[in-house]
């Protein structure tokens, strides 16, 4: 009887969640009262400005999480492997960062892009977002699953930290990393606060941007837009979803 009643409210939580994909789709091809493509004609043949957002979008954010990589395992290998004076009170600092909204550190990086000149520029949407606390603090949880034996056989072979991180971490965290990859991504490829108040220029603003305004721009592009931004997610989740379920369980495995 248990099994019953978690799998008949599991399944609708999963309608619940997925009712608005489907309403979307489906008000994508219904204009005027009728079944129709006009929306997406609209969209891809009237509307020009849509092509540099979306391509800002999968710009901003493949570099984004590429870059964060970069910074997020030789971090959490800090925090995992590094004896110094103040780590847990540091990491703690991560985890509060990590736990504020966004709007609260919203001015301060308004204030420092302000001042470096980096407003309305590329690179006032990919600085502030690469030093986001929130991958440090999974892959440090991640990491303490690892095999430290592998790691203090790396290190009698090389004094190089890369080395070690390549050779010894990376590959027992794939999975993780592919995890921690999918969740980044989607989160860039979501923002909104930041450009529309970092950006002026609207060849630098995202497709999230183009959704807000939709309503500006001729023809009713607003759902068919809203069913091509779902699609490069969905896309990256069903070719790493093996990989994210491994990785959401990797520390119970471990």
């Amino acid at each position: 009887m248990k099994k019953i009643v978690f799998t008949v409210v599991m399944i609708i939580a999963a309608v619940i969640f997925i009712l608005p994909v489907i309403a979307t789709l489906a008000l994508s091809f219904w204009n005027g009262g009728e079944v129709s493509a006009e929306g997406y004609s609209d969209l891809l043949f009237n509307c020009f400005v849509f092509y540099p957002m979306f391509w800002n979008s999968v710009i901003y954010a493949a570099v984004i999480t590429a870059v964060q990589l970069v910074v997020i395992i030789p971090c959490a290998f800090a925090f995992s492997q590094a004896k110094f004076k103040g780590k847990g009170l540091l990491f703690t600092f991560y985890i509060v960062l990590m736990m504020m909204p966004l709007q609260v550190t919203v001015l301060p990086n308004y204030i420092g892009l302000r001042d470096l000149g980096l407003l309305n520029t590329a690179w006032g949407i990919i600085l502030p977002m690469i030093f986001s606390p929130f991958g440090v603090v999974v892959m440090h949880q991640y990491m303490k699953s690892t095999d430290s034996a592998i790691i203090e056989a790396t290190r009698l072979e090389t004094n190089s930290i890369f080395r070690i991180i390549l050779t010894a971490v990376v590959p027992q965290l794939r999975v993780c990393i592919f995890a921690v990859v999918l969740f980044v991504f989607a989160d860039c490829w979501n923002m909104v606060e930041q450009p529309m108040l970092f950006l002026n220029d609207d060849s630098l603003k995202t497709m999230s941007v183009f959704i807000v305004n939709a309503a500006d721009y001729t023809g009713h592009v607003l759902f068919p837009a809203s069913v091509i931004f779902i699609v490069p997610v969905f896309l990256l989740y069903l070719f790493f979803s093996d990989s994210l379920e491994k990785g959401l369980t990797f520390g119970e495995i471990s």
